[in-house]
């Protein structure tokens, strides 16, 4: 069974209204997921992509990782580090669902306060 995980960013709450960072890992086995795992995402109304930056660096910055590309939305974001394996899970995951969980998330703000 494979799953994306989230986790608590402690930058959020400086981000503003537009955007949150989500820190997320896949995982192929019901085993927990190692802290080199981890990636952060910084998702905005219109573009998210893979941050350069850590929950082990002093200060979140906006740096975009090297040799990714900017993506309309998390569930594009995601699919483009995933394994093979993941990708055949997402492949049978129905983007509406997806889009449906971003924009509660979004209008919730539960990531900015968590």
């Amino acid at each position: 069974r494979k799953q994306w995980y989230q986790r608590r960013v402690r930058g959020n709450a400086d981000c503003g209204e537009k955007r949150q960072i989500v820190r997320a890992a896949e995982n192929l086995t019901t085993h927990p997921v190692d802290e080199d795992m981890w990636k952060n995402y910084s998702c905005e109304p219109r573009k998210s992509y893979s941050l350069k930056c850590t929950d082990d660096d002093d200060e979140m910055f906006d740096e975009k990782v090297e040799g990714t590309q900017f993506h309309p939305d998390l569930f594009h974001c995601l699919k483009e580090g995933s394994s093979p394996d993941a990708l055949d899970v997402l492949s049978k995951t129905s983007y509406t669902f997806v889009d449906t969980v971003s924009t509660w998330l979004f209008a919730t703000k539960v990531l900015t306060f968590s």
